[in-house]
């Protein structure tokens, strides 16, 4: 009896509601079509935001108040012969840490060879699209001899491996310059680096 009433009632609202709509059809093809473009135009105020971190950290965060106060304290060098991967900021840049099974020492003559080999092999990389390969040359930064800035650590290799196949035995890596053959001078915390998180 119930399921009966409910039945005719659902049956009479819905006729009704169907015999209104078929009476007025401009309105109810008009009006989704109305609303959609009124909501749609609030998109053109829509803009993307990018930065991760204005999107997870706080305005007035901890985080972001020692890292202005880091800057101002030891200013990094932005010119154009710096890698980006040495500044503090993020970019689009990639570095490679490499690490040792044993725990052994990276700065031996195995593990420098192998690093060495890593390098060539990165720089060696060829990436194939319609009509350009890309290679490392086109995507690294450029000094003024228009060649690639290479990380201070893979001269320090270098160095410590010509010194070996020399047997020179005057080439130390020093703690916090080490001089090259070559007169430059190279901060140690890149091959601390190396050593320690390897």
């Amino acid at each position: 009896m119930l399921r009966q009433v409910l039945h005719r009632g659902l049956r009479t609202c819905f006729s009704r509601l169907g015999h209104f709509i078929a009476s007025h059809p401009v309105f109810f093809a008009s009006a989704p079509v109305l609303i959609s473009i009124l909501l749609g135009a609030s998109f053109s105020r829509y803009q993307v935001e990018e930065s991760v971190e204005h999107l997870l950290a706080p305005q007035h965060s901890l985080a972001k108040i020692e890292r202005n106060l880091v800057n101002s304290l030891f200013p990094v060098n932005r010119s154009k012969h710096r890698l980006y991967s040495d500044l503090q900021t993020p970019g689009r840049y990639g570095r490679v840490i490499v690490t040792s099974f044993q725990k052994a020492n990276m700065l031996d003559q195995h593990h420098t060879d192998l690093i060495l080999k890593l390098h060539a092999a990165v720089t060696k990389i060829q990436v194939p699209r319609p009509g350009f390969n890309y290679t490392f040359a086109h995507i690294c930064i450029l000094n003024n001899d228009k060649t690639c800035i290479v990380d201070d650590i893979v001269h320090v290799l270098e160095e410590l491996k010509n010194a070996r196949a020399t047997n020179r035995t005057n080439f130390a890596i020093t703690y916090p310059i080490t001089h090259l053959k070559d007169g430059r001078a190279v901060p140690s915390f890149n091959s601390g680096v190396l050593d320690e998180q390897s």
